[in-house]
């Protein structure tokens, strides 16, 4: 979970542009402050999906687990929060995606990577011998599809002649907006609010 806490102090700019009463320039400030909180949601949802290569790609399935707070007269600060679970890396391009029912893994390597910009690296554990542990596509008996790999040395509890098996995880969507934020809109929201209160001013004015 991340917060980002938009908490501006455009109070006196405002009051000082309209000429009007503390109540209705908190009101201005407030519709300023609720669509800048917009306008960032929506860059890092845009910006995640640029960056990362998510099989369900674009900015669709950052938005769906980002909710915003917004800020009140009382309380002239707004919140976005993004909640998730750890990321599957079989929810990222994989190369291949195809379940093999009893194998620990495809005929030739499965290949995966998170950034766009990345190349597509073979899944492997570490090497044993003169074999690599090769990741492998598994659906679990709940019907959960991941991207998983056996961990040597251990052993299943129900099939103790089998060695465990763990799934392998990426970048979660928080973690991947985060990112996106402190790299690409930081620097940017005051510019944001600034304006989003300007456009409020001149509505009151009009």
């Amino acid at each position: 979970m991340i917060h980002y806490v938009i908490n501006m102090d455009g109070l006196a700019e405002i009051e000082a542009a309209l000429g009007k009463s503390k109540d209705k320039s908190k009101m201005a400030l407030r519709t300023a402050i609720n669509n800048a909180a917009k306008e960032v949601e929506k860059r890092m949802a845009k910006e995640a999906g640029q960056r990362y290569a998510r099989h369900e790609g674009g900015m669709r399935p950052y938005r769906e687990i980002n909710s915003i707070k917004k800020a009140k007269v009382g309380k002239l600060e707004a919140i976005i929060e993004a909640k998730d679970r750890a990321s599957d890396l079989y929810d990222y391009k994989l190369s291949s995606r195809t379940y093999f029912p009893g194998s620990v893994g495809a005929p030739n390597w499965i290949k995966a990577k998170q950034m766009k910009s990345a190349k597509m690296q073979k899944m492997a554990l570490r090497k044993t011998g003169r074999d690599k542990y090769k990741a492998f596509v598994v659906r679990y008996q709940n019907g959960h599809i991941a991207l998983a790999e056996r961990i040597p040395g251990t052993h299943m509890k129900g099939r103790p002649e089998k060695e465990a098996i763990r799934s392998l995880y990426a970048t979660s969507k928080p973690k991947a907006e985060e990112v996106v934020f402190k790299r690409d809109i930081d620097d940017e929201v005051q510019d944001i609010l600034a304006r989003n209160i300007e456009a409020q001013i001149y509505r009151y004015m009009g």
